[in-house]
Order: structure tokens, then sequence, then C-alpha cells
């Protein structure tokens, strides 16, 4: 039996979509037959990364200066006032994520050592080709016979405007070893397939690529009795956050929020959320996440991974735009391009837009459903196709 090494944002996460995506790429290989984990991949000390160009200090306006500073002193504030709960969920994804079958903790200086304990290596999902992110492990420059193996992406994230010239360099080398090559977002597939010279795929999220009774299954029971919109917010916009106490009242519905928490050493909850929503909810593991969305009567979020749950559950939802300083950085993309997928532009709110003036019509989920089957569909042959390539 042939075994898949995947290498992803995998290693000591937090982040609700970046581990279920790792759980649903690894689950869908062993339902296929393969020998499946993933490659624990430790790059917190790493030396280097392909950059992205970044604010200096220097160029910060006094203001942002005193607003950085002031953020910083109360989310250590807020962590100690927190830490209880928040040390609930760290445990809570540890027990999911450590359940997934995965490798021995390697780094940037070690990887080398499991090229032969696989046959078929894979970049999964989640942003591990953007700038400032990839690195060699990301792309399997240890290999010492690559030829050897069959090396392919999944659905792997860039998200940028324009692709960094340091970048395309390096991503010119790196790419010879794959046979092929699929990424998440339509617009950064164009981009590859200009720089490159290369056939790329666009498939959908892991999440996606399963049978959606994975998630119900999982779901745990209903956690409140009374009627609530969830929102789950990763920007740190209070203007978003005003309107959707707006929102919430108008709906005469609770507003459930569950903080994000910021993939740091000091596990913070940002600024932003403090006291935003009538309930917060601090101690929840994934089952827990699954299950304030399937039984929410709305879902407001900025995350890519809670709209696609939403979608799941068929659930009413609305996606904002994430405001960004960073002119190279489309995190949007991925909301753009999961509402084209869905075939719902009047789902996004835009940045500056009120969810008071969104219709509220009902959402046409067969609609949907039969766009995300083909989708799906398609990224399954996709997989089956880039396995067997070359024969190896």
């Amino acid at each position: 039996m042939k075994k898949i090494g995947i290498v992803s944002l995998y290693y000591n996460s937090v982040n609700y979509g970046g581990l279920a995506q790792a759980y649903a790429l690894n689950r869908y290989f062993t339902d296929m037959g393969y020998e499946s984990e993933l490659i624990s991949y430790d790059r917190i000390k790493k030396r280097k990364s392909i950059p992205e160009k970044r604010k200096k200090i220097t160029s910060m306006s006094l203001g942002e200066i005193v607003e950085k500073c002031y953020r910083k002193a109360a989310e250590k504030i807020g962590q100690k006032c927190y830490a209880k709960r928040l040390d609930i969920r760290k445990a809570r994804m540890k027990e999911f994520r450590d359940a997934i079958p995965h490798s021995v903790r390697y780094t940037e200086e070690t990887i080398q050592r499991c090229e032969n304990d696989y046959d078929i290596f894979v970049s999964g999902s989640d942003q591990i080709w953007k700038p400032g992110v990839v690195d060699a492990g990301f792309t399997f420059d240890f290999l010492k016979e690559p030829e050897k193996k069959t090396v392919i992406s999944y659905s792997s994230s860039v998200s940028v405007k324009e692709l960094p010239e340091d970048y395309v360099h390096f991503m010119t080398g790196a790419l010879k070893k794959y046979s092929a090559i699929s990424l998440r977002e339509a617009t950064t597939a164009k981009q590859f397939k200009a720089a490159f010279n290369r056939d790329v795929r666009v498939t959908v999220d892991p999440v996606l690529l399963v049978d959606e009774s994975v998630w119900t299954e999982m779901a745990s029971q209903k956690l409140l009795d009374e009627k609530y919109v969830f929102c789950y917010m990763l920007g740190d916009n209070k203007e978003q956050r005003r309107d959707i106490k707006k929102f919430a009242r108008s709906q005469n519905l609770t507003l459930v929020t569950l903080p994000h928490i910021k993939q740091s050493s000091r596990f913070e909850v940002r600024v932003e959320d403090f006291a935003f929503g009538d309930k917060q909810m601090f101690e929840v593991g994934m089952p827990e996440f699954l299950s304030l969305i399937k039984y929410a009567e709305v879902v407001v979020t900025d995350s890519f991974h809670a709209g696609v749950f939403s979608y799941i559950f068929r659930k009413v939802f609305y996606l904002l735009e994430r405001p960004t300083k960073n002119p190279n950085d489309v995190m949007n993309v991925r909301i753009y391009d999961l509402l084209s997928l869905y075939g719902t532009p009047d789902r996004l709110v835009k940045v500056g837009e009120s969810l008071l003036n969104k219709d509220s019509k009902i959402i046409n989920f067969l609609t949907i459903e039969q766009k995300v089957s083909t989708a799906r569909q398609y990224s399954r042959m996709y997989l089956q196709e880039a396995l067997n390539k070359n024969g190896r």
C-alpha cells in the first residue's frame, strides 16, 4: 500500500478551518485506500521564507504606533481575564489535532529524514504557498530523488494580487518536481499559469471534498436553547461588529460570538472582541464549532471555512469582506471565489455596506448543491489522475 505524506499548516494549529481541511484531506485519502498522514512540520524556528513586503515600524504614524502599543497592552490584560476558558479551547483543539494521523515533529533542519517514509508527497490546502509563508518544506525541496516519488499539490492557496519576483524565482525551481498542481482560488490559478507555464487546476477545499455526512456526524449536540445569530470574525474591524450587533437586534435574535484566537505563542483574543456579543463562546473545540453553525438561524462571518460549513449545514449566511491595508493581499478572493462557486453573489457584504440593507431572500440550496457536486466530482477526478500520473 502506498503511503501519502501531506504538508500543511498543521503543526500546533488551533485554527478551525486549518485543522478541518487537514482532517478532511487525510480522511479522503484513507477513504481512497491509501495510508496517509500529516507531516508535522514545525516552521516556527525557520530561518527563511519567500518574502512578502511588510510595513516597517519607521513608516508608521505616531497614532499608529500608539494604537499598536495599546493593542498589545490590552490583549495581555484580556489574555489574563480569559486564561482559563482559553486553556479549555486550546486543549480541545489539541485533542482534535492529535487525533488526525500525523508524523513525528520535523523542523527545517530535520524534515529530510521523512523522504523514505512516503511514496507520495502532497502540498495540501491552506495558505502554504503564500509569499511570506512558503518555504522549502512546503515545496518538498529536501527530496534528494524527487523523480522516484509522486509530488502533487491539492488546493494550495496563494492569495496575493501580484507574485513577487523573488517568489516567482523560487517557485519556478520548486514546481519542477510536481507532476500535478491544483490551487483553491481561480484568480491565483490564472497567475500561476501565466508565471510558470504549467497546467494548473482549480479544486475545492478538502472540507467540500469529503461527504457532508462526515461533518454532520462530527458536530456536537445543540449548545444553546435560544435562537441566535452566530458570528465568527477573523478580522478586526470595529464598524462591522457594530453593524452585526444592530442586525442581530433587528432580527430579534441573540448574538452569539466565537472570539477568534490570534495564531501566536500568547494565544490572544483580539481587543475588538472584548464584550462583543450577547453570549461569547470560548470553550469550543471542533465539534462545538460545527454545532454553533449547524443550529444557528443566521451565520455572519468573514471566515472562508465558516462560509463553507454554512452551506454544508444549509444555513442562511452572509460573508463579509475583510478590510486590508496591504494592497498586494487579496485575502477576500477566497470569499469571492466561494460565492462564485455557490452562485450566490448576494451573500457578500462589502466593506462599508450594512447588513440591514441586504436582501433576506431565501437561499436556493438545491442550486448550490448542484454546483458544489459538480466541482467536487471534478476535484476527485483530478486527485485520482494525479495520484496515478506517469504510472508512479
